[in-house]
């Protein structure tokens, strides 16, 4: 990613804009970066897995039936 607030205000120069890398999000520095899908489920991963598929049954059900 790149900061758009450094490219928002030297996008009209004579020269181009600026491009700079964004400095990374207090939440970006303190997570892990293997976030992939080899580690084991977690319960909670397990539990959202369900729901969402729940919702998106359920909303393609309502979908088909109101079509």
């Amino acid at each position: 990613m790149f900061d758009t607030i450094t490219y928002a205000f030297t996008k009209d120069l004579p020269g181009g804009p600026i491009y700079r890398p964004a400095d990374p999000m207090p939440h970006e520095i303190n997570s892990d970066e293997s976030d992939d899908d080899t580690n084991e489920l977690s319960r909670g991963r397990l539990i959202g897995g369900v729901i969402s598929l729940v919702l998106l049954v359920a909303t393609g059900a309502y979908l088909y039936l109101t079509l």
